[in-house]
């Protein structure tokens, strides 16, 4: 080395600036993960609460709600509605 070169350290093997990450696949596979986080935990709470709490009059309303309500907070996250 000359006395105007100076040392930038070790080369890297790859580019990092040249790695594309697309926000929409990230976006997916926490929706996905999401999904289906809660679709176990609304089985099991399910089957609890039909296995253990069959008598209650309750039960199918309240599970029924919960499924609608869920269902519906989840089609309007991923609808891209944006109020202006």
């Amino acid at each position: 080395m000359d006395a105007t070169t100076t040392y930038s350290g070790p080369s890297l093997l790859f580019d990092p600036s040249t790695i594309a990450i697309d926000p929409a696949k990230i976006v997916a596979v926490i929706a996905w993960a999401m999904f289906v986080l809660w679709a176990v935990y609304s089985a099991v709470a399910a089957y609890h609460w039909l296995r253990y709490g069959h008598r209650s009059s309750i039960a199918i309303p309240a599970l029924l709600t919960h499924v609608i309500i869920s269902a519906a907070l989840a089609l309007f996250a991923v609808s891209g509605f944006a109020p202006r």
